[in-house]
């Protein structure tokens, strides 16, 4: 009878747990929808503005403002929760020194003050219930099956939840003995395969990335050692599931060693009420069963000879059990030291090749180096050949001034002469034109001719000058006048 309970009780609760993974599969799924949707967290047109032609790089990679930009968010069709699992491991994959410790107050309505109703009367309203449970503290979560007559409840504390169940459990309730268990729990799992490094404060920060954890321990043997294995209470069991999927298809560390933890979900076993005799299915088989009460087998007879042949097949089972462990340890130190070698040689590989990266960029920098040097020189050369050029031009330019200035000088001489030679030959020609008229004056007497008529052979004369540029003659007729007159020019 209390097998039976059990087992109803199992699958009902993992009836009721699906219908939550479902229902929060479905907000996730809706939530994850608004978001993509919503300007402010990433999706839909969280750019269209402002940025909308713009090709958002990384901030990790480009040091762009956005990380990773619109391609990037449009480009990873991952869940929701795994874009926050993801998120979370890149802020804790550093250093894991000197952790903070845990807080290991109880939490409110946690899985563990989850309790089992069982044998529920048709006619009993969920309201009653409620009220039954209200007295030991406050209630949360209740979910009642009438078709098979079962249901849960949240307590607020696990003491007023198992004093519920200490109370109520056997109590007769409209014709009916409720039946009252902690409902078996789906959101725990066990974590094995750790090493002596693995603490609570580490297991708990690494499984933090699932989801939020009601309750985190490694268990430690009676010298207070770890056993290399721990349990990690999740408060949904979709975190648990996305926990076990993950760390079973991928390698999941917690540290530098590479020993990926090993995840499987727990059997919780109830070590508090146990199978009580009133759960007990009263069969044929049991009447069969309980004819015969405790003894020891008496000395060669027909129960002591098979019940040597149980212990000794439980012997070997442990024999074969001792072996393959040992077989495992030594293995497991293979592997060790395989891993370690492959840690050297990877770690050899590696520095081999930054000694190559670094042999190439010091080649590529003597390259560089070399080609600056004769971009430098091409430069000097060029900026030599233009300074000597610019000072022969301006030699050339000075040399031309100097002979500029001197021809003018020269010129300036020459005119200077000419002018003075000008004069001189102005006052011989006033001169010699004194004198004419002082001779014409005094042979008046013996010329017949009358006064004015001695005027009469300057009458040809052409006005414009003496060869100066006075007139509009070249020079006048001034040089046939006088024969003995010299030539100006």
């Amino acid at each position: 009878m209390s097998t039976d309970a059990s087992v109803k009780m199992e699958n009902s609760s993992e009836n009721v747990d699906s219908q939550n993974t479902q229902q929060d599969n479905q907000n996730g799924g809706e939530n994850e929808g608004r978001q993509a949707n919503h300007p402010r967290r990433g999706g839909g047109n969280r750019f269209g503005n402002r940025r909308q032609n713009q090709d958002f790089e990384n901030r990790k990679g480009g040091g762009g403002r956005y990380k990773g930009g619109m391609n990037q968010q449009n480009s990873d069709h991952r869940p929701l929760h795994e874009r926050l699992m993801y998120e979370k491991l890149n802020e804790i994959c550093g250093p894991t020194f000197e952790l903070p410790p845990l807080d290991t107050t109880e939490k409110t309505f946690s899985g563990k003050c989850r309790l089992y109703i069982g044998n529920i009367p048709p006619e009993l309203e969920e309201g009653e219930i409620t009220d039954m449970f209200k007295k030991y503290g406050e209630t949360s979560e209740i979910f009642i099956n009438r078709d098979k007559n079962f249901g849960f409840i949240k307590l607020d504390y696990h003491f007023n939840a198992e004093r519920a169940k200490n109370e109520i459990n056997g109590t007769f309730v409209k014709g009916r003995t409720l039946k009252i268990r902690f409902a078996p729990g789906s959101t725990t799992i066990k974590v094995k395969n750790l090493d002596e490094f693995v603490t609570n404060e580490l297991l708990y920060t690494g499984f933090s990335i699932f989801g939020d954890i009601e309750r985190c321990v490694v268990i430690a043997d009676e010298r207070g050692k770890s056993v290399g294995e721990g349990l990690v209470e999740f408060a949904r069991k979709n975190s648990a599931q996305l926990a076990l999927r993950q760390c079973t298809d991928n390698c999941f560390f917690l540290s530098a060693n590479l020993r990926p933890v090993l995840v499987e979900m727990h059997e919780a076993l109830d070590d508090t009420d146990g199978y009580s005799e009133k759960f007990v299915k009263r069969s044929p088989e049991y009447f069969k069963q309980r004819g015969v009460g405790p003894r020891f087998a008496a000395a060669n007879s027909f129960e002591e000879e098979y019940g040597m042949h149980w212990k000794q097949l439980n012997e070997l089972y442990q024999q074969k059990l001792l072996a393959l462990k040992k077989e495992n340890e030594i293995e497991q130190e293979k592997l060790v030291a395989q891993m370690e070698f492959a840690r050297y040689e990877h770690e050899t590989a590696m520095l081999r090749k930054q000694l190559r990266d670094r042999e190439m960029d010091m080649d590529r920098q003597k390259r560089e180096w070399e080609l600056r040097e004769q971009q430098a020189e091409e430069n000097k050369r060029r900026t030599e050949e233009q300074m000597r050029r610019q000072q022969e031009e301006l030699q050339s330019r000075m040399s031309h001034q100097e002979e500029e200035i001197r021809r003018r000088q020269q010129e300036n001489s020459l005119f200077m002469q000419a002018q003075q030679l000008d004069n001189m030959l102005n006052n011989q020609e006033q001169g010699y034109d004194d004198r004419d008229i002082d001779s014409g004056n005094m042979g008046s007497g013996m010329d017949n001719k009358p006064f004015i008529s001695s005027y009469s052979r300057f009458d040809n004369r052409e006005m414009g000058g003496r060869g100066g540029q006075m007139g509009g003659g070249r020079g006048g007729n001034w040089d046939r006048d006088f024969s003995n007159k010299r030539r100006r020019y």
